[in-house]
């Protein structure tokens, strides 16, 4: 017999026949019979002698040893040399594929078997079995072995695997001590600064504030370090996510930073500031009880039971030739996935921890690392940097730090795709459903279509997780950690109430009335949708209207259910990314059909493509450039590609008859831009009419101010433009000289800043001179500390993810227009953005 389904078999060598077999029993409690287990234990008839044989190891590897390999766990003494005998005895092509390994034989075998079910690879599954013994002795605090613990009947090659065990309980420690060196020795010759600070976040040091923290730390020239004094972690360098999350820093606990360098005093300073920041306790993290899954998400669903579709390719082992070459598509890879990660994920703060964790130098150093040492290929190396860096979240102790495991999962799965191709996680065609998946990641679940999504029901997974965060925005009903009641097989129907973590399997007739009635009350609760018209009155009677960001059909029947008073931005994009081909005119027009008929009678502002940049398109064959920020994008890309911007205006204006649809240039940096793409627009409306195919026209045409010498002619060009909207995003980024994303420069992306506050301000009084409409579709739309600096300043239409709306709602209710004007005045005459936040901050205090 070979490996069950393809997967690693085991074998169990031990002297006590019994220990092997309860060994085995103990493992399949966990796996079932999906992992091959061979017993080799025993010596003498039926195997009643202590003893081992080395003949009946070399039977027990060809029984499980299939093309996954196998991996032989002993207990101690004369088994190793048992199992090496035993390797001379088999097939050579069998010896290749099976792995002798020092880990624990039964926390090993446990551990390993539940790493195979789970389709883990050879090297993976030995791994967890040399590891099995960290989460026991960091929970027994054994920081290493004792000498004495070592039997004397076992052989140095038994001492030196387990003392290899229990150094790589954390590579973070290991990595503290020559951090600690360092630090030392610079002490004599550079500034040192230090401080004890308590942590503030409800939720301890997780992956956004620590990505914060990171980007912060970057700002400084100093060589920063943070311990947690509490539990004796540490110290650890602040570049890296994984490093900061080994130290499992809790709310209460005591972190020291130490910083030496020039501006050593400055950055201990900054950080410690930050680390005592408190934000928003996220929910609490509850425990299953019999029969209840763990709430995540409030509401009730009914209906059809499907599974999420994964496909991300099985990684091979295989050598490389090339080294640099294959470091070089690794790279790409790593910004491939960053382009996706942020296409899944945009408008979330989420994205920030995310993309701290595709430059973390944790898992990108070192898989380049192994490159360069094994010569294995890209894949193979960033899954097994992934992998330990998973192990590390695995042994946290909280369950907020432990659940950002699935980040790191999220974002190896990213890179895998973006190397060996793949999708990822889909649904299979058919009515809306209940979704279950086993450790649904962030990206899968902002990923889900809200239309065709009635629930998630998530058989790991807990409600700190990333993806039970966006699955709350998004207003899903969602339960986690349901296993025991959701078993692989499912079931026909599935009910579930998020709130009460109750779950429902093929429900009875009864059961089934109790959850009806459920969706009733719930219904009846809430804001009927005919009182959700996205137009809110200031207290003084000044309407603003807030509008939708959009960038597909799922986005549009959310904002539209949301009660937004049209689509303020709506990104054609979405049919160009993520494929290798150019999507034809008539799939571009059927797609924008689908989203125009979901707010059929309401305004639609269409950009056109905004593409290059950070939105590389495989198929244009961009040539590289230096800054691509500041490159051929947007607008510039599209003058340059004429057929591929006309084919997409005729598009727009095929699908936008009988549409409110107005057209959004991008990145528009001159006058001269807009006259070329209104003569390009001119060209398309010909062609069609020569075509005799109905569209519509006229189309207003508007431009997006980003860059600042738009909004510094925002006058002139007015006379061009029928309307302008402001995308904030860019605007900072090319306002403060700073790339959005750039992990060093994370500080200074935001919109608050008075720089960006001064243009937007001149946007509008131009735009008001001219009697043109102003909006903000920006990201700083969104922002309930900005939106009413914005308002302030004269800004009547807000655009925003759907998610924002109640935020904005509530930091503009009640106030009016003279307050926010008096504050917005103040913010333009501050230095900086955290000043000009803190000026809102202070208007809402009472007294």
């Amino acid at each position: 017999m070979s490996g069950a389904a393809g997967r690693v078999g085991l074998v169990l060598v031990s002297h006590s026949r019994a220990l092997a077999e309860a060994t085995e029993t103990l493992a399949r409690q966990m796996t079932g019979e999906s992992v091959a287990i061979a017993c080799a234990a025993g010596a003498g008839t039926g195997g009643a002698e202590l003893g081992t044989d080395a003949t009946a190891i070399a039977a027990a590897i060809e029984r499980v040893c299939g093309p996954a390999g196998a991996v032989v766990l002993m207990d101690l003494g004369s088994a190793i040399l048992s199992a090496e005998t035993a390797l001379e005895l088999v097939d050579p092509a069998l010896g290749a594929r099976t792995r002798l390994t020092g880990g624990p034989l039964v926390e090993g075998a446990v551990a390993a078997a539940v790493r195979a079910a789970a389709g883990g690879s050879l090297d993976q599954v030995a791994a967890d079995a040399r590891q099995a013994l960290a989460p026991k002795a960091a929970q027994l605090g054994e920081a290493e072995l004792p000498a004495e613990a070592i039997a004397p009947g076992e052989t140095a090659a038994v001492a030196a695997a387990t003392t290899a065990t229990v150094a790589a309980m954390t590579t973070a420690v290991a990595a503290a001590t020559a951090v600690v060196a360092a630090v030392t020795t610079a002490v004599t010759t550079t500034t040192a600064a230090t401080a004890d600070v308590v942590i503030a976040d409800p939720s301890g040091l997780h992956a956004r504030p620590a990505a914060h923290l990171i980007a912060r730390a970057a700002a400084f020239d100093a060589a920063i370090t943070l311990e947690n004094v509490t539990n004796g972690r540490g110290p650890v360098r602040t570049s890296s996510l994984i490093a900061l999350a080994s130290l499992g820093a809790r709310r209460g606990d005591v972190l020291r930073l130490f910083a030496t360098g020039r501006q050593a005093a400055e950055a201990v300073e900054a950080l410690a500031a930050l680390v005592q920041r408190e934000t928003p306790a996220a929910a609490p993290a509850e425990a299953a009880v019999s029969g209840l899954a763990i709430p995540v998400a409030p509401g009730v669903a009914l209906g059809p039971l499907v599974r999420l579709v994964r496909s991300t390719p099985q990684v091979p082992d295989t050598a490389i030739d090339d080294p640099a070459a294959e470091a070089e598509r690794l790279r790409r890879a790593l910004d491939l996935a960053a382009q996706d990660l942020a296409s899944a994920l945009r408008g979330s703060d989420i994205l920030d921890a995310h993309q701290a964790l595709l430059c973390d130098p944790a898992l990108v150093d070192e898989a380049l690392a192994r490159i360069a040492r094994e010569r294995c290929n890209a894949a193979w190396a960033f899954l097994q940097a992934i992998e330990a860096a998973a192990a590390i979240y695995r042994q946290l102790e909280d369950p907020y730090l432990r659940a950002r495991e699935a980040d790191v999962h999220d974002v190896g799965n990213a890179v895998v795709r973006a190397l060996l191709g793949g999708a990822p996680g889909t649904l299979p065609d058919g009515p809306p459903a209940v979704v279950v998946a086993d450790d649904l990641t962030p990206s899968e679940a902002a990923r889900l279509d809200a239309a065709r999504v009635l629930g998630v029901i998530d058989r790991r997974g807990g409600p700190t997780s990333h993806a039970a965060i966006l699955l709350r925005g998004a207003g899903i009903p969602a339960v986690a950690g349901a296993a025991a009641l959701v078993p692989e097989a499912g079931g026909a129907v599935a009910g579930l109430d998020g709130a009460t973590g109750e779950v429902w399997l093929d429900p009875d007739p009864d059961a089934t009335l109790e959850i009806e009635r459920r969706q009733a009350a719930l219904r009846a609760s809430r804001r009927p949708a005919s009182a959700r018209d996205g137009r809110l009155r200031l207290a003084c009677g000044r309407e603003i209207e807030l509008w939708a960001n959009v960038a597909g059909p799922s986005d549009a029947r959310a904002a539209r259910e949301a009660g937004a008073v049209g689509i303020g931005l709506l990104r054609t994009e979405m049919a160009f990314l993520g494929r290798l081909d150019e999507p034809g005119e008539e799939e571009q027009t059927a797609l924008l059909a689908e989203i125009f008929a979901v707010f059929a009678g309401a305004p639609i502002v269409v950009r056109t493509l905004d593409a290059g940049g950070d939105k590389a398109l495989p198929y244009l064959a961009l040539p590289a450039e230096a800054n691509p920020s500041l490159g051929v994008r947007g607008v510039r890309l599209s003058l340059e590609r004429p057929a591929l911007l006309e084919a997409q205006l005729r598009a727009i204006l095929v699908a936008g008859r009988g549409h409110d649809v107005r057209i959004l240039i991008p990145m528009v940096s001159t006058a001269a831009e807009v006259s070329a793409v209104r003569a390009a627009l001119d060209r398309a409306h010909e062609a069609l009419a020569a075509a005799g195919r109905p569209h519509l026209w006229p189309v207003a045409t508007g431009i997006m101010i980003e860059v600042p010498s738009a909004a510094l002619m925002a006058e002139r060009l007015a006379r061009q433009a029928a309307f302008f909207s402001i995308g904030t995003n860019d605007l900072t980024q090319h306002t403060l000289a700073a790339e959005r994303g750039h992990p060093r420069l994370h500080a200074l992306a935001d919109p608050a800043h008075p720089a960006v506050l001064r243009l937007v301000r001149a946007v509008v009084e131009a735009g008001h001179a001219a009697g043109r409409p102003v909006s903000v579709c920006g990201e700083a739309a969104g922002d309930p500390d900005v939106a009413p600096l914005l308002v302030g300043l004269g800004v009547t239409q807000l655009s925003m993810c759907v998610s924002a709306v109640e935020a904005v709602e509530d930091a503009l209710a009640g106030a009016a227009f003279a307050e926010l004007a008096a504050a917005a005045e103040e913010a333009l005459a501050v230095d900086d953005a955290s000043a000009a936040r803190a000026v809102r901050a202070a208007a809402r205090r009472p007294g």
